[in-house]
């Protein structure tokens, strides 16, 4: 077999065909690229598409997810109407349920001969006592704004209380203060007025069916007794 001879010089028939070669693999590159570029704006217009859909569904799930916390900050605050109408008819509950059984408080506090005091009886006495300057017209309209009034007299050794109530289903710092603001005004009506049907020592009083630790021990501390009531979480009175 006979070797071919790289020095030999190259033909016009060889030179042509080394150009036509030349030729179809540039034709073949330039296929490719084109292919190439079609792919590439094929997938750009995809992925427009894609981002464009996306977009569009992310644009429904947040309107979905608007109206999602929408719905629920009206179901919260209609939660928060719910409790707090609750809350009230169970504190006008258990202002009724006192009222209309003052036995609790002497069955507590070693009281005897309860009786509930009118609070137009309570108006009448500090509105007098207010026109006499034994006290001022706050503290008289604070006075009868007192939840209950409650005559009673100490077993063993026959003193009259009258017991200045604030009842509260789950007792609070402001129901303790003022029971004890009061109490201490009634105190300054009874000892320096001395109205004719009230006689005896106001005693401040909270009653209700829940209280924590640390406002019990500040009722202790500012004089103010806490009372349990056993049916205080019912919003119906049992019958008299």
């Amino acid at each position: 077999m006979t070797t071919p001879n790289p020095l030999a010089p190259i033909t016009r028939a060889e030179l042509h065909d080394l150009w036509q070669r030349q030729d179809q693999r540039i034709d073949r590159l330039l296929a490719a690229q084109e292919k190439t570029t079609q792919a590439i704006a094929q997938m750009r217009e995809a992925n427009a598409e894609r981002d464009a859909r996306r977009d569009k569904e992310m644009g429904a799930i947040n309107a979905a997810i608007a109206k999602m916390s929408a719905a629920i900050d009206k179901l919260t605050e209609a939660q928060e109407r719910n409790n707090q109408d609750i809350g009230n008819l169970k504190g006008w509950g258990l202002e009724i349920y006192c009222a209309r059984n003052p036995e609790i408080f002497g069955d507590a506090l070693g009281l005897d001969e309860e009786e509930r005091i009118p609070r137009r009886e309570i108006q009448q006495i500090a509105g007098a006592a207010m026109r006499a300057g034994i006290i001022a017209r706050d503290q008289c309209r604070n006075l009868v704004r007192a939840d209950i009034f409650i005559y009673a007299r100490e077993v063993s050794e026959n003193q009259p209380f009258c017991l200045v109530v604030e009842t509260s289903y789950q007792v609070q710092y402001d129901d303790v203060d003022r029971a004890a603001d009061r109490a201490a005004i009634l105190n300054t009506v009874i000892q320096q007025y001395r109205p004719r049907l009230l006689n005896g020592q106001a005693v401040p009083v909270v009653a209700g069916t829940k209280i924590l630790k640390h406002i019990r021990e500040y009722a202790e501390k500012q004089g103010v007794t806490y009372v349990k009531v056993p049916n205080g979480q019912k919003l119906t009175n049992p019958p008299e």
